[in-house]
């Protein structure tokens, strides 16, 4: 398939809108970033972090009562019940999470005290309470463990599914538990506020060296691609390559501070993506321009040279980038939470990384050959080792090689 056939356009005249187009972008979000600060998630910052799912609706009040430090909000759609909280950086190692969780079991579960929290607790709890009270007469021994091992499982499994129990007829539903065991679990057990879907804890240490983890793979990828450029073809197009990753990199995290977003280790991987993605098109282009030198029979300028390697390899830079961003719109639309802020990135950078290797790589390129003053207008092999013929010559060049 092949679309923009014996396309001409003068993408190297654009080259000046497209350049002021990304600086004032890039002002805008370092501009947020100096007013409001890196917002560090918690990978890179320390602290933790909890998703709690909730029976019933969520007592703001009361968590915002016993995590008063905490950022509290929304997870997901309102119906879900679900919430993010964040705690703050601690100066000591610890389960931050862990200590934050029991707190709130402890002020929403009362009856924890006395029974087993079928929302709460994981497995070995369940099977510790069937072993106890043995509703099958299955014995002590290890036949009757591993069997109550597979229904304690199959309660859990059907848990995760769920995201909570809502009453006992869900737990009496799972695969495996019988009527005994469903009497049991309604005598011995009961139903917690909330379920812990997810929690994280990141010392300060391990936050600090995140960090400078995440910054050196983001530098050292750039300049590796930057330098296989420069072997491949020659350190103009390898300085043109890291100008352009440098500016898909900056534009993409400009658009961290505009949607909210917090700088984590899925932000970085977003990024390296973007590093990879970007590279890839300029490679075709340049690579477009090297092979068009050998076959070009007419001289050109260089900028002729990049606008007809750009034309020519439009066709593929569309089909490739407009596969790509309709995959990211459906990951942002239906992904989810955990990967709406990673597709985003994803997204700003692979239209970052097209508008760039059609307009900001020749800007620098041109820019690059003009300052050194190097010569890349060709004539193609053909043209220069031509030999001017005496039917192709002109009376004007005839009557010169006569006097």
């Amino acid at each position: 398939m092949q679309i923009f056939a014996n396309s001409n356009y003068n993408f190297v005249k654009a080259r000046f809108f497209a350049v002021a187009f990304s600086i004032l972008w890039i002002l805008v979000g370092f501009g947020l970033y100096a007013k409001n600060g890196i917002n560090w998630g918690i990978d890179f910052a320390g602290g933790a972090s909890i998703v709690l799912k909730f029976k019933d609706a969520v007592p703001m009040d009361r968590l915002r009562g016993q995590l008063a430090d905490a950022s509290i909000q929304q997870y997901g759609k309102p119906e879900e019940n679900s919430v993010l909280i964040r705690l703050p950086q601690l100066q000591a190692e610890g389960d931050y999470a862990g200590q934050a969780v029991a707190k709130l079991n402890a002020a929403l579960n009362p009856d924890a005290a006395s029974k087993l929290d079928l929302n709460f607790q994981g497995r070995e709890r369940i099977v510790e309470l069937l072993l106890q009270t043995d509703p099958e007469n299955k014995g002590s021994n290890e036949t009757a463990k591993a069997y109550y091992e597979t229904v304690a499982q199959s309660v859990i499994s059907h848990r995760s599914e769920l995201g909570l129990f809502k009453n006992m007829s869900q737990v009496a539903g799972s695969p495996g538990v019988t009527s005994n065991i469903a009497r049991v679990l309604n005598e011995k057990a009961f139903l917690g506020a909330f379920n812990v879907l997810n929690q994280e804890t990141v010392g300060p240490q391990v936050g600090k060296e995140l960090q400078q983890k995440a910054i050196w793979a983001v530098v050292f990828s750039t300049l590796a691609m930057g330098l296989y450029l420069w072997i491949r073809f020659d350190i103009m197009f390898g300085f043109a390559a890291i100008v352009c990753i440098v500016h898909d990199i900056l534009v993409a995290l400009a658009f961290l501070p505009m949607i909210g977003a917090e700088f984590s280790l899925n932000i970085v991987a977003a990024l390296l993506l973007v590093v990879g993605y970007s590279i890839n098109d300029t490679v075709v282009t340049y690579d477009r321009v090297r092979e068009n030198r050998r076959k070009m029979k007419t001289k050109m300028t260089f900028e002729e040279q990049l606008n007809l390697a750009m034309n020519q390899t439009l066709s593929r830079t569309i089909l490739t980038s407009g596969s790509v961003v309709l995959v990211l719109i459906s990951l942002i639309l239906f992904g989810g939470k955990v990967i709406h802020d990673f597709a985003w990135v994803l997204l700003i950078g692979v239209i970052a990384g097209t508008y760039s290797t059609v307009t900001i790589v020749p800007a620098v390129a041109i820019a690059w050959n003009n300052l050194t003053g190097r010569k890349h207008d060709i004539a193609g092999p053909a043209a220069r080792g031509r030999v001017e013929s005496p039917r192709d010559e002109t009376p004007a060049t005839r009557k010169r090689r006569a006097v």
